[in-house]
């Protein structure tokens, strides 16, 4: 029989959690991925006849001598380093799944930590690549959610081959940048890659030093700012840096929409000539809205193909109709959507449409909006014909 020993005094003040038994099967009959309360439930773990349960949070419980159990106390912040543990961990599960046996792998919520390191098992026994393995998890499990820190580390441990050597590139460099961010009270939010030379950064830092000192590391020479209104943080600590500040408006779906053409030129000139840019923006849906116009409109990609290049690198970034809706305009308007562009007009004709966060009406809309758009553009040309 299991026994629960009952004495949360054990775990730190911010780990004392009682939440619902959550789990989620992410390889069936094999290896489970929950939270505490369901780690500490000897009902479930009998039921799903759990030999084996991995807990990567301060120690919980002391299950009986028929199940085996492996602890590692990790918190969940933006400078801890998982990655030393990612061995051990995959290792304990590769026997136990070899042997048989059914894993049971937990933090306290059962979506940061422990979803890690389910993930980094499956880039070290599938070889999926750091994003393929998020995706497959969350597929899973929708409330699994890595923090960033996580995610970086992960892309290391893919790109060290699953062992992680103190000399091996990949390491040594996310060790420096680990130290300069530590040092520096930075997060990975602050500039995500998504090329050797353009940025992603979801919350620019707000103290300046601090966001200075990020911009030099990185070498930036230009900043991309989009906010709704004429605030920008990064206004505030420009000293020799190119800053374009695009305000966007929220209350209209087509403010972002005519705006990407200005925004791709800006980018494509300044890497054009060699530069770094930034580009902040604190809308994730905006921010990659942008990244994905960027990509299609230099690299000639469709769609999905600058989604998925734009999740390999910020795989948490989750798709949804209004960013595909958009995505597939600025195609469809050959890059260049504007107020007066018939498909853009046809677009903004489309009733019960007038919020950007409403759905799609049917898998054929954006053909439906092309071909109305069509259809004024031929009655515009018509009737230029008649006058002239």
């Amino acid at each position: 029989m299991w026994t629960n020993p009952g004495n949360p005094s054990r775990l730190r003040g911010q780990e004392i959690v009682r939440d619902a038994e959550s789990f989620d099967a992410i390889i069936d009959d094999k290896l489970y991925l929950g939270n505490l309360s369901a780690a500490e439930s000897p009902l479930l773990m009998s039921r799903l006849e759990i030999t084996h349960i991995l807990s990567v949070c301060p120690d919980y419980l002391a299950p009986d001598a028929n199940v085996k159990h492996l602890t590692l106390p990790m918190t969940d912040d933006e400078h801890f380093n998982i990655l030393q543990h990612l061995h051990t961990t995959c290792q304990f599960i590769q026997q136990a799944l070899d042997g048989g046996g059914r894993v049971f792998v937990h933090c306290v919520m059962g979506i940061s930590r422990s979803a890690t390191v389910v993930c980094a098992y499956l880039i070290f026994s599938r070889q999926l690549s750091a994003s393929r393995a998020i995706q497959f998890v969350r597929k899973r499990r929708p409330r699994s959610r890595p923090n960033y820190n996580f995610i970086r580390q992960l892309q290391v441990f893919s790109e060290c081959n699953y062992d992680i050597s103190p000399v091996a590139a990949p390491y040594v460099a996310w060790r420096r940048r680990q130290d300069f961010d530590g040092a520096n009270s930075l997060r990975v939010i602050d500039a995500m890659s998504i090329t050797d030379r353009l940025f992603l950064s979801f919350d620019f830092p707000s103290n300046k030093t601090h966001a200075t000192a990020l911009l030099e590391h990185l070498g930036v020479t230009h900043i991309v700012s989009i906010t709704p209104d004429n605030v920008s943080r990064a206004g505030d600590i420009l000293t020799g840096l190119v800053h374009k500040h695009f305000i966007v408006s929220n209350t209209s779906k087509e403010a972002l929409l005519v705006v990407l053409p200005l925004l791709c030129q800006f980018v494509t000139s300044a890497l054009a000539d060699d530069s770094r840019v930034f580009l902040h923006c604190m809308d994730e849906v905006r921010a990659g809205i942008v990244i994905c116009a960027y990509l299609m409109s230099t690299r000639r990609i469709g769609v999905s193909q600058a989604l998925e290049i734009l999740q390999d690198h910020v795989p948490l970034f989750e798709e949804n109709p209004v960013i595909r809706r958009q995505l597939e305009l600025f195609e469809q308007c050959e890059y260049a959507p504007s107020y007066g562009h018939p498909l853009v007009r046809a677009w903004l004709s489309v009733p019960n449409l007038a919020a950007q966060t409403s759905p799609i009406s049917g898998p054929g809309y954006v053909d439906g909006i092309v071909q109305k758009g069509k259809a004024l553009q031929a009655s515009v040309m018509a009737l230029v014909g008649a006058v002239g």
